[in-house]
Formats: structure tokens, C-alpha cells, sequence
């Protein structure tokens, strides 16, 4: 991807969360990575959330399957995480190997804060939505598998938010790429305390076509508008920009809290 390799740190970093949401992470990682050379470092994030329920006597677990409830236990939730976290694994070296590239894995049970501190030297963050549910197993790799081979065609958007007007030319490089790979449609979000960058933005997205890209501008005295435009979108992902001093974990954490897409953070 251009937005990553055009300078000399080429590394991305993409976090999942045993959630529903991680085959959409999956999707997007496939969808980033196409080059040889950038670096991908996954880590599987654990919620302590659901190991402080699991040691509830009364909490239960509903399959979404058979609609049948079974106690959750700390065992039994360390199992599911242990097989979702196997899955994350191998949809990430899937992505790597396809394109020739290097890889790690971990596991981290903690606040994102503490992930985020150890993501150094990273040019895109790629997470998912806050998610309080496991996946079914292997769904992970069908949905590369599906995203690889052209078998999914989706409506979604690919969102550009831009909230300031420091934000990078590099999260719009982003952006349009992203939706050109995907064949999916481009929405820029501005905010009026980003305006003027508003004749950049139309020149740079004419390529696309008007039916496949718009530039929606969000008054910035209402309150949370911006954010509301974005969730009325319901995009594939949004793509923001990290501030000079690096992943914002509080910023992230209020995206994570409105939205139910994944989500990358270019620097």
C-alpha cells in the first residue's frame, strides 16, 4: 500500500478481540496489505471484562447457533479465546505468506492503553469494534479466504474522517486506495474546522468517479454530528489519522464506543 510503503518504516499493526467484529478486521488486513516488505505484528487482545463475568456464579453464555445457555465458566471462556485467538493467528500468517512478508503474533490481556504503548515505529493500526461476543470458529479465515478470492461484494463505504486540519494527505491516500482494491465506495467526512482542506480533498477523489466518492461536510457546532454522519454511513471501516504524538488510546476508545466497524489509525 502506498500510504505505508512510500516511506522507509514499513510496519502495520492490527489488534483483535475475539469478537464478531475480527472477520471484518481480517477482511480489512487482506484488503492493506498486498506488498511484499510491510512488516505485520498481530496481537490478540483479551477482555478482563469477560473473565471478571466469567467468575460470576449466575453468568451464562447463549449459543448463537442452537439459541442453548450453558454457565460461562473461567475455564470455558479461556478455551474460546484460546481457539480465537489460533484463528486471529493464522488469518494474519495467511495475509503475511501470501505476500511474502514478516509476521508476529501475541496474546495481551489488558486495557488497549497498554497495547497501544508497545506499538512502536508502527505506520497503520488497524482494530476492530468494541465487541462483547466470540466468533464461531474459523470464521476468520473463510472471510479472507472469501475477501482473497472476490467471492464478497458489499455496499459499505470505505470513511475518511477528517476532524482537523492537520490531518495527513496520507489517511486520504489511504482511503482512496483502500476503496479502489475493495471496489467499494469512498465517503470523506469534514468537519467545518477542516474546510479548508476541502478543494484538496475534491481534486484528489475525481479519479473515483462521482458515483463512487462524495465529500459530506458536518457542521462542527453540533455536537457529535460528525460521529453520527460516520455511524448513519455504517462504513467497512473508517480511517483516521493519529495525532504528532502517536495512537491517542482516549481518541480510539470514544471511535470504538460509537462505531461498529473496524478502524485504521495512519500516522
Amino acid at each position: 500500500m502506498a500510504a505505508v510503503t512510500e516511506r522507509g518504516a514499513r510496519r502495520v499493526v492490527v489488534v483483535f478481540g475475539g469478537g464478531s467484529s475480527d472477520t471484518s478486521v481480517a477482511a480489512v488486513l487482506a484488503s492493506l496489505v498486498t506488498e511484499r516488505g510491510v512488516d505485520i505484528a498481530g496481537v490478540f487482545l483479551e477482555d478482563q471484562t469477560l473473565f471478571r463475568l466469567a467468575e460470576l456464579p449466575f453468568t451464562t453464555e447463549l449459543c448463537r447457533i442452537t439459541s442453548v445457555q450453558r454457565p460461562l465458566t473461567t475455564g470455558e471462556l479461556e478455551r474460546q479465546l484460546k481457539v480465537q485467538a489460533l484463528h486471529a493467528k493464522q488469518a494474519v500468517r495467511q495475509v503475511a505468506e501470501q505476500v511474502g512478508s514478516p509476521w508476529s503474533f501475541r496474546k495481551h490481556r489488558g486495557p488497549l492503553s497498554t497495547a497501544l504503548a508497545e506499538a512502536r515505529d508502527v505506520d497503520l493500526l488497524l482494530i476492530g469494534a468494541t465487541r462483547r461476543a466470540l466468533a464461531p470458529a474459523g470464521e476468520l479465515l473463510a472471510t479472507v479466504r472469501m475477501v482473497r478470492s472476490g467471492d464478497v461484494e458489499s455496499q459499505q463505504p470505505v470513511a475518511v474522517l477528517f476532524d482537523h486540519a492537520e490531518t495527513s494527505g496520507r489517511v486520504l491516500d489511504a482511503g482512496i486506495e483502500l476503496a479502489e482494491r475493495t471496489g467499494r465506495a469512498l465517503i470523506v467526512f469534514l468537519s467545518d474546522g477542516a474546510a479548508e482542506v476541502y478543494p484538496t480533498i475534491v481534486q484528489r477523489i475525481q479519479s473515483l468517479g462521482p458515483k463512487h466518492a462524495a465529500v459530506r461536510k458536518v457542521p462542527r457546532t453540533a455536537p457529535g454530528a460528525l460521529l453520527a454522519a460516520v455511524r448513519h454511513a455504517a462504513p467497512a471501516v473508517l480511517i483516521v489519522s493519529a495525532s504528532e504524538t502517536g495512537f491517542e488510546e482516549p481518541r480510539i476508545d470514544a471511535l470504538q464506543r460509537e462505531l461498529r466497524c473496524p478502524m485504521v489509525v495512519v500516522r
